[in-house]
């Protein structure tokens, strides 16, 4: 049945679309931004070991405005048909849990101010794990109290290889930074949270090491000095272990942070996945038993990126409840993704928002004008149902 109330929509956006100032400082100075990094600063971005406080002392790191090259696009075209759009950034370093947890405050803080008891729900790459972090602090009378409609876009449902590439070498599609990254990246409990957990995303050449496997057992599988034995390195080794292993408290749903599935059908009626497509995208890490002086190294060299997906999110992650919620892919073209990026770059996953088609499809989605099988198919290039 179609209906649109113009109910407000939330926007969470992903990793990195939140510029972070320092507001401990007289001109606010900006700590982290997408389009230009700052890397004087960016050492300050360092977390203390409880993932929640900034390590310096006199440095009090908050969110400030979202990236606009990524998502001003998409909250103009929502205004333009009526809609408020109210955007959650949050300090995208720390864990998803504590940014669900701002959610809720946010959202509490919204729905006296509007007088409104329902919101529609827009998220982004990882803000799909803020919005399930928020879900999951739900009851299910509240889930289907607050929740109108919860579109996710190219989410990373079950993490991605990019997030290991940030706490290993340092640079990604995610982040596309300095090597020196990955020193600060180890203090982010976000990061962790984004590494892989989908099936067969690490491919071990020692049977032994496979059988023993576990994704939150740092020593299990994760590349590590052999017999290290300087101070510094047992250490780092520490820390990562105790940060993976919060990550377990995290992921308590079959690896996920919250699994839609367990809904019911009235609420995931309510939900819509978005994925992107034709875009040759990582699946896998080659893990060797040694190599030189580490114990289960990372060939990033072996990497083939062989899988369908955005290119930053594979199928294996975006699609997982394929089953039990609609979840579409938009295939991209390539005419259409030069036209789209010749102000932002050709990143098919950070500006998959700024796309016509997906925009089309959002606004059907959220008018309820879903009728007939094939509402979301467009005449500018192919969007299909993932089954």
């Amino acid at each position: 049945m179609a209906y649109d109330r113009k109910l407000p929509i939330i926007l969470i956006p992903g990793i990195q679309g939140t510029k972070l100032y320092n507001v401990n400082l007289d001109d606010f100075s900006t700590h982290w931004s997408g389009v230009k990094k700052f890397y004087t600063n960016i050492h300050s971005l360092k977390l203390q070991r409880d993932g929640k406080n900034d390590i310096g002392a006199e440095t009090i790191i908050e969110r400030a405005d979202v990236e606009n090259m990524a998502y001003s696009e998409i909250i103009n075209y929502l205004k333009s048909k009526g809609y408020r759009v109210f955007i959650f950034g949050y300090d995208w370093r720390k864990s998803n849990i504590d940014s669900a947890r701002s959610l809720k405050t946010y959202i509490e803080a919204l729905r006296d101010k509007l007088n409104v008891g329902e919101f529609n729900f827009l998220t982004h790459s990882m803000g799909a794990l803020v919005l399930s972090g928020y879900l999951k602090l739900l009851s299910d009378e509240e889930r289907n109290k607050i929740v109108n409609r919860a579109i996710f876009t190219v989410p990373t449902f079950l993490g991605s290889i990019e997030a290991s590439f940030n706490l290993v070498i340092g640079k990604s599609r995610l982040f596309n930074s300095s090597d020196d990254f990955r020193k600060i990246a180890r203090t982010f409990p976000a990061v962790y949270e984004l590494l892989p957990v989908f099936k067969d995303a690490y491919k071990f050449e020692n049977p032994i090491t496979a059988a023993n496997f576990d994704p939150f057992n740092f020593y299990s599988y994760w590349q590590q000095v052999a017999n290290a034995d300087r101070e510094d390195t047992i250490d780092k080794h520490e820390f990562m272990a105790y940060r993976l292993d919060k990550v377990r408290e995290v992921r308590d749903q079959n690896n996920l942070i919250f699994d839609l599935s367990t809904c019911g059908a009235s609420f995931r009626k309510k939900c819509l996945v978005v994925c992107g497509g034709k875009e040759k995208t990582k699946s896998h890490i080659v893990v060797h038993d040694r190599r030189d002086h580490f114990k289960n190294f990372f060939d990033y060299e072996a990497i083939k990126e062989d899988k369908e997906g955005d290119g930053t999110v594979p199928h294996e992650s975006a699609s997982i409840f394929k089953d039990s919620v609609l979840t579409l892919r938009v295939d991209k073209k390539a005419l259409e993704s030069w036209a789209d990026s010749r102000m932002t770059g050709p990143d098919w996953h950070a500006f998959f928002l700024n796309n016509g088609r997906v925009q089309n499809v959002l606004q059907r989605f959220l008018k309820g004008d879903t009728q007939r099988d094939d509402w979301y198919e467009s005449a500018g290039g192919k969007i299909e149902k993932i089954t």
